[in-house]
């Protein structure tokens, strides 16, 4: 029962990670009516460890968080991950709801601190949607 019991390999990961996620995964947000700006967040790749400990594996507790007009979301925190990836089934897929053409979509990166501590962010990134068509599929890296 090996195969049962074993962790997926990198390569393995990495194809898990490309593929679609799941229908009932997709979060909408956002009141807007004028049309939709759909987002996966599949990976993030040598991020920095914030957090104390890496001695004993403590390493930096990653999220994503994305803000569109009037909706904030996240995906799930992955703890002491450095390249952390959502996989198809987990809430990494978000529909925003527009209400103007020409917003600007912001995602950054954080640590996850519990308790009185506060999120430490990562880094940042803002994505300016005019440079984008209608009905495309991207795939950024930043």
């Amino acid at each position: 029962r090996e195969n049962d019991t074993s962790f997926m390999t990198q390569a393995d990961l990495k194809m898990e990670t490309l593929k679609p996620s799941l229908e009932s995964s997709w979060t909408e947000a956002g009141s807007g009516k004028l049309g939709r700006l759909f987002l996966e967040v599949l990976s993030c790749h040598d991020l920095p460890n914030l957090d104390v400990g890496e001695a004993v594996g403590n390493v930096t507790d990653s999220f994503v968080a994305a803000v569109f007009e009037d909706a904030l979301v996240q995906t799930p925190i992955i703890d002491d991950e450095l390249s952390p990836h959502w996989l198809p089934w987990t809430k990494r897929a978000f529909v925003f709801n527009m209400m103007h053409p020409t917003s600007t979509l912001y995602l950054a990166a954080f640590d996850y601190d519990f308790g009185p501590m506060e999120n430490e962010p990562i880094g940042r990134v803002a994505v300016n949607l005019k440079n984008l068509k209608r009905d495309t599929v991207y795939t950024l890296r930043y």
